[in-house]
């Protein structure tokens, strides 16, 4: 397994942990927004494993604050890492998966790009994008035997959600219909399932993960 961290200080603890379940890992220092970095991240992928079978493009990126206040440096902090950082991804990881004719990829959406949730304009496009970019992916590789789903978490408990307080986040919980914030293994499950053989027949799909959070207009 590679890990690719734009903070190398974050590499280690989750490569240990990897290790610790018997499965070899790369730690691989990644900003996700720059094609060199990428590039780099690839060749060195393959260079320790031969083949790359499955990505999951997992780096995210918001500032919250009303669009009126947010600066053309706000735009494409988020959507450089948000949705030109997956387009990047795939773009130097697909061709390696036509010529195997196999491989999936999973790209972490949100809610947000089908509701709204807080001032975050910068985020819920560069998610919406996200999405579609998974549908006309997965149209265009569905041929080499490859498949492109996505995930759209609801509220997850995360270092992003330390950005509101505890009350805040109590506050959230309430009005999920299951009752609770997400945890990250809730989104792990699902994007293993669908890099799976068990999701061999999905492409092209985004599979909220939201606890029903995103079936509510009102109350």
């Amino acid at each position: 397994m590679v890990i690719a961290d734009q903070a190398p200080e974050r590499i280690a603890p989750a490569a240990a942990e990897v290790e610790s379940l018997g499965v070899q890992s790369l730690g691989v220092p990644t900003d996700v927004s720059r094609s060199d970095d990428i590039k780099r991240m690839v060749q060195q992928t393959l260079e320790r494993f031969g083949r790359i079978d499955i990505l999951v493009n997992n780096a995210g990126r918001v500032v919250v604050k009303p669009m009126v206040e947010q600066s053309e440096a706000d735009w494409d902090r988020v959507v450089d890492v948000n949705l030109k950082g997956v387009f990047l991804c795939c773009r130097y990881v697909v061709p390696e998966m036509i010529t195997r004719k196999r491989g999936a990829i999973v790209n972490i959406a949100s809610i947000a790009a089908f509701h709204v949730t807080v001032p975050h304009v910068p985020y819920a496009a560069s998610k919406a994008g996200v999405v579609a970019l998974t549908r006309d992916l997965a149209y265009e590789v569905a041929r080499y035997g490859i498949r492109v789903n996505a995930i759209a978490p609801g509220p997850i408990e995360t270092p992003m959600s330390q950005m509101v307080s505890a009350e805040q986040r109590q506050a959230i919980s309430r009005t999920v219909p299951l009752g609770r914030m997400g945890q990250p293994e809730d989104i792990g499950e699902a994007a293993a399932f669908l890099a799976s053989d068990a999701a061999s027949f999905i492409t092209g799909a985004t599979l909220p993960v939201s606890g029903g959070s995103d079936l509510k207009v009102f109350g």
